[in-house]
């Protein structure tokens, strides 16, 4: 009988483990997971709003983001021609809080916006693994830890961009690698030196 409950403790012990697994899987999302639940949001606000730029949010006490998710993330979204922002968060998988501020950007045309989401035919689990076979690049630690995600767009080529962000081997310098979101292609691709004394 001792024998038969401890195989009983192992089996919960393992179902535990994997129903933790399962969830976090489920509160992680893709890029482009992230921008429709923020889009459906943003649309309830105003029909005429489209994308302005979003990242994932480093809040996290260990890595994320090693398979192109995250569990956080900021999207932001205007009118062209207006002034009104509106700012949709996402944590932990799901939708929490949406801010209009009616007067915090500056009046833009339409080419500083992301039309549809349909821009994004790649995502990011697929550029962070085409960014790591371009570049050495390693996941953050200390700050932005473990890969981050983000977009924007450029208002002079027209077209949308992807951030896959990490971090040189020696996590002095993040990379920027900037994928354009319909072709898939490297787009830029620069590194920032953060710990200057």
């Amino acid at each position: 009988m001792i024998t038969i409950s401890c195989c009983v403790l192992r089996t919960d012990t393992a179902i535990i483990q994997e129903t933790a697994a399962s969830s976090e899987i489920k509160t992680s999302l893709t890029l482009k997971e992230a921008i429709k639940a923020a889009h459906e949001e943003a649309l309830k606000w105003n029909k005429g709003a489209l994308l302005y730029n979003g990242s994932s949010v480093d809040k996290d006490q260990t890595q994320a983001g090693l398979d192109g998710r995250r569990r956080h993330w900021n999207i932001q979204f205007g009118i062209p021609g207006k002034t009104d922002w509106y700012l949709v968060t996402i944590r932990h998988g799901r939708v929490q809080d949406k801010v209009h501020l009616p007067n915090e950007l500056d009046v833009m045309p339409e080419n500083y916006f992301i039309n549809s989401v349909k821009a994004f035919n790649y995502d990011s689990p697929d550029l962070l693994i085409r960014g790591k076979h371009m570049v050495e690049m390693y996941p953050g630690d200390l700050f932005a830890k473990g890969y981050n995600f983000g977009f924007t767009k450029d208002p002079v080529k027209d077209i949308a961009l992807v951030k896959v962000i990490g971090w040189n081997r020696s996590k002095k310098s993040m990379i920027y690698l900037m994928f354009d979101a319909k072709t898939g292609k490297l787009d830029q691709y620069f590194k920032r030196e953060q710990y200057k004394n």
